[in-house]
């Protein structure tokens, strides 16, 4: 059971003009892949009594632009065409092609199915729709995980778009009808949405997604530079789609990709790490040091108890405050190494800063931690207070110490000795001989 191609006149007297039948494909949209063939109503028909599942010898079959007509006998294929004109059935000769390239196993196919001329049980022509069909909708219903290689976390992402298929020739058309057609065939038109209704094509194809977005990940991509690799990305799931839904007959041939957003969750993830990230700079968090005070500073001139008492305030919080500006951004202080406990301590060790080296007054002045050499009491730089030299004192055991307590026997350091205003010296708290208490 063939064709012959028809050239207007050209047909031999044997058919003549007067087919039994002549059938077409109404027009296809981009939203249907397949359609059966229908019978056009010129009036030339001259089968009024044959069957309607038999197509009778001597008909006419068109085939238009971007169409792949397949006449099906006994639910096999008998003949493919691509190639757009007019075509008479011819049940006396074997299967015939008219598709430019096409695979052996295709043409093999063909040449299994004969008999002998004479129709089986039921005919059919069908026209499967060779455009790029456009508009298909894909979407997260819940968020995808993506592996952050910059914060080497893992957040939830949202996206959307559209894309779209084709059965791009005959070869993966007789695909797309053994695979798909068949499965899902019924009566009429065979549209996109039809497929795509299915959930195991919505899953395959997020599946596809999935992998594209590791890829990135694994390139180290992180989330703020997905948009400018979608390309890149739509690339992936192309390729990845490609596998599955070429052995079904059709392909993927472009992906229009919306805007992939955070959820709120990874929102919130993202601004802590960045906020983290931001505090971890040295410089920074001087500056934020020094503008936290100077708005301690406008806060107390206007102090409610008087701008003297907020500036007492604020002098003590700079004296604390300033330590923690003048480490800022430097590498800790070396511990002092091990010194004997029965000797004096060295000269420029500090106990108040942990054993950093905080130098003693000189005549040129002295050098606070952040670097900087000053003469007065506080710091030009960072507003440190000028460290106290610890005084030594022996004890009765004869252990040179610095604190309250001797090191060696746990003896309290004496209290030195103050003349009061009556002009007797004391050791004590109180005069001996008017009793007046300590300045």
């Amino acid at each position: 059971m063939g064709l012959i191609k028809a050239a207007g006149s050209a047909i031999g007297s044997t058919f003549a003009d007067s087919w039994k039948e002549a059938i077409h494909c109404e027009q296809m949209d981009n939203t249907v892949i397949l359609r059966n063939g229908a019978q056009m109503s010129a009036g030339k028909g001259s089968n009024t009594k044959g069957s309607a599942n038999v197509i009778s010898n001597g008909s006419a079959i068109m085939v238009g632009e971007n169409l792949c007509m397949l006449t099906i006998d006994n639910g096999k294929i008998t003949n493919i065409v691509t190639e757009p004109g007019r075509y008479i059935l011819d049940n006396s000769s074997a299967p015939s092609i008219f598709a430019g390239q096409i695979k052996d196993s295709v043409k093999d196919l063909l040449q299994r199915f004969t008999f002998g001329g004479v129709p089986s049980v039921e005919q059919k022509v069908i026209y499967i729709n060779l455009q790029q069909l456009p508009g298909i909708k894909f979407g997260t219903g819940t968020p995808m995980p993506y592996p952050d290689p910059r914060y080497n976390t893992t957040i939830d992402l949202r996206f959307h778009g559209t894309f779209e298929i084709q059965v791009p020739d005959a070869e993966m058309a007789v695909k797309f009808y053994q695979q798909v057609a068949v499965k899902g065939s019924g009566a009429g038109d065979m549209t996109v949405a039809q497929i795509f209704s299915s959930e195991q094509y919505k899953n395959e194809f997020m599946q596809s997604m999935k992998i594209a977005l590791n890829m990135l990940s694994t390139q180290g991509i992180s989330y703020g530079q997905i948009s400018m690799h979608l390309n890149d990305l739509t690339n992936n799931v192309q390729q990845a789609t490609r596998e599955n839904w070429q052995a079904r007959g059709f392909m993927v041939t472009r992906i229009g990709m919306g805007p992939v957003t955070l959820s709120e969750e990874s929102k919130e993830l993202l601004k802590d790490r960045l906020k983290a990230d931001t505090m971890l700079g040295g410089d920074v968090q001087k500056a934020m040091m020094v503008g936290s005070v100077a708005r301690g500073i406008e806060a107390a001139g206007s102090n409610e108890a008087g701008a003297m008492m907020g500036f007492m305030g604020m002098n003590m919080a700079m004296n604390a405050g300033g330590n923690i500006l003048g480490g800022m951004g430097e590498t800790p202080p070396q511990q002092p190494s091990q010194w004997n406990q029965n000797a004096a301590p060295p000269s420029n060790v500090s106990p108040i800063a942990g054993g950093a080296q905080t130098p003693p007054s000189a005549a040129d002045g002295w050098k606070c931690q952040c670097g900087a050499t000053n003469n007065g009491a506080f710091c030009s730089d960072c507003g440190s207070k000028k460290p106290e030299v610890p005084e030594n004192w022996a004890c009765p055991c004869g252990t040179q110490n610095t604190g309250r307590f001797c090191s060696n026997c746990g003896s309290q350091k004496p209290d030195s000795p103050w003349k009061c205003s009556c002009g007797f010296e004391n050791t004590g708290r109180f005069c001996s001989n008017c009793g007046n208490q300590k300045q």
